[in-house]
């Protein structure tokens, strides 16, 4: 994987996780009571469409990690894999539930993917970072100073 393709993907994830955390604190908790009852943040729809702007830059990274990184490492040994495949395997629920949040109209399915969205984002962000704090323990070179950086 080159300097490249590593920064990429941890700018995409950066910007995506951003946007997404701030979009969802703003859905929860930012709800504001106005003259005519409950009514959304006015962040909310430009935090939205952060998020829906920056996910398919880490969509795209992600598909050059799992080309480039991915592959390579599985063909070697077991270490490191289980954050790594783990990060993998979240992949999918997390994009698919996300693309279906913007085209479901039946309120339910919209709840329930939001749900799916949320927890599949979290737990990949889980071991995202858990993937990079465990390379600084394998590679001295990467200083836990940077994966703060990157988080």
């Amino acid at each position: 994987m080159s300097a490249w393709e590593r920064w990429s993907l941890h700018l995409a994830a950066l910007a995506t996780a951003g946007t997404g955390l701030m979009d969802g604190l703003l859905r929860w908790f930012g709800q504001r009571v106005g003259e005519f009852g409950p009514e959304p943040h006015p962040w909310l729809p430009l935090a939205q469409h952060l998020h829906v702007v920056t996910a398919p830059f880490l969509l795209f990274a992600l598909g050059m990690t799992v080309r480039g990184h991915l592959q390579a490492r599985l063909k070697k040994g077991p270490e490191g894999r289980r954050t790594g495949l783990g990060s993998a395997f979240l992949i999918a629920p997390m994009v698919l539930s996300g693309y279906g949040i913007q085209v479901v109209t039946d309120p339910a399915w919209r709840t329930a993917l939001a749900w799916v969205h949320g927890i599949s984002a979290g737990l990949f962000l889980l071991a995202y970072l858990g993937h990079l704090l465990l390379r600084t323990k394998r590679a001295p070179e990467a200083s836990p100073a940077r994966v703060v950086a990157l988080t």
